[in-house]
């Protein structure tokens, strides 16, 4: 089988997996929301939007500097460098989630913040090393090229379990509020980073065949190539919920609400990139390591075009449809979240049409580079939602969130270029 076609098997499988789990999650969504309500599905958004910030210092650049790391040992044969760089950053992350925990529950009890909120967040407060463990083994095993495998724990299992208990109890009589759906995810989150040990236990030793038994440790070297990567990892978690946090700031709790179902359709545009990403992201660090740039610009191209393949199709039934889909999936109470819908569409197709212009950068080195373009978005974002959000609410942030997207997406497409010749636009 010739190197197209190994891609677009492993995109295919990829892609469906990702499909199936966009599926259970967006059904979930639903669910979640005609149960729930606006405000107080907005109050769970909300929490776990807090828990996503108290979530970054543990997961910032883990993803990233794993997979790169994992392809360099693996060309370079260093087995004892790469067992110790696993170990080392599964003592990190624990390390870092109970710091992370500790300094969030002070947080809540010295400020004066809305006692509901406060419960909810406590009550989630052991998502913060799941989370991290989950992140952890989804990037082993798909360092390791098993990105089907990887996405099973995250994707698959942890919605298909929170939705089917959530519809057992609501079929035994059962009252589901905020409080009860934050424990429930909690449970399938913990049973999901239990199967994903095993997951990556099986990957392991299936792909490395030198078991070594020592471990060569690099902790400053590797704290130092870390860095840059968890910084972008930050700023880039804090773009995607910033709007969140603007809008629970003020108070625009049913706000929340119809930019979270709108995020959700429009997440449906990217399946195709995450994918690309998935598959591609151990490949980009190998080549380049190699310097093979030729095959590199080649799994770029084909890549870019698989994904925009599967995103245009979505992006015109959304646009043409999302009104009438709102309102028969979530019910007449969200309509309004369909104009959110069709910018944050526009800015999907700009941001799959440039290709994994992130990616690129990371795996190649020049993740500085990347960390300067989120820094500029993040301030042009922060900018926007002041002077948006509390006249215009969730059309304000969608508004921000899409501007500073189509933004970053240019200055970085610019960088991958400049830098490393590659052109990772679809064309």
């Amino acid at each position: 089988m010739d190197k197209k076609s190994t891609l677009l098997n492993l995109f295919v499988k990829t892609t469906s997996i990702q499909v199936i789990g966009r599926g259970l999650a967006l059904i979930a969504g639903i669910c979640f929301a005609r149960v729930l309500g606006p405000e107080d599905f907005g109050r769970y958004s909300f929490t776990l939007s807090i828990i996503a910030i108290a979530t970054l210092p543990v997961v910032a650049g883990v993803q990233p500097f794993i997979i790169r790391q994992i392809s360099r040992h693996k060309v370079d044969t260093e087995y004892s460098n790469l067992f110790g760089m696993l170990r080392w950053s599964l003592f990190l992350i624990l390390g870092l989630s109970f710091v992370s925990a500790v300094v969030l529950m002070c947080w809540l009890f010295l400020q004066n913040t809305n006692s509901n909120i406060s419960i909810l967040v406590l009550s989630a407060i052991l998502l913060i090393p799941t989370r991290g463990l989950l992140v952890r083994q989804n990037a082993v095993i798909n360092g390791l090229q098993r990105p089907v495998l990887a996405q099973v724990p995250e994707s698959i299992i942890i919605p298909l379990l929170s939705l089917t208990v959530v519809m057992l109890l609501l079929f035994s009589g059962q009252s589901i509020d905020s409080q009860s759906l934050i424990y429930i995810y909690l449970l399938c989150s913990i049973f999901s980073c239990l199967i994903g040990f095993l997951l990556m236990r099986f990957a392991v030793k299936a792909e490395l065949p030198v078991l070594s038994k020592q471990y060569h440790y690099q902790t400053l070297k590797w704290s130092k190539m870390m860095l840059p990567l968890a910084l972008i990892t930050i700023v880039a978690t804090i773009n995607s919920e910033i709007a969140i946090l603007a809008m629970g700031f003020f108070g625009l709790e049913e706000s929340i609400g119809y930019f979270r179902v709108a995020v959700q359709g429009a997440t449906l545009l990217i399946l195709g990139l995450q994918s690309v990403v998935m598959i591609s992201g151990p490949r980009i660090a190998a080549l380049y390591r190699e310097e093979t740039i030729e095959e590199l610009q080649s799994l770029l191209k084909s890549s870019v075009r698989l994904g925009f393949s599967l995103c245009l199709p979505v992006a015109l039934i959304l646009l043409l449809f999302g009104k009438p889909l709102i309102s028969f999936l979530f019910g007449e109470a969200y309509v309004p979240a369909a104009d959110l819908l069709a910018i944050l569409c526009f800015a999907q197709l700009v941001n799959v049409s440039l290709g994994p212009v992130g990616l690129v950068l990371n795996m190649t080195g020049n993740e500085k580079y990347a960390l300067k373009a989120q820094l500029l978005t993040t301030c042009i974002v922060l900018l926007l939602l002041m002077f948006l959000v509390p006249d215009h609410h969730g059309l304000g942030a969608t508004i921000a969130v899409s501007t500073g997207m189509i933004i970053w997406n240019f200055i970085m497409v610019f960088d991958v270029y400049r830098l490393t010749g590659l052109k990772t636009w679809i064309h």
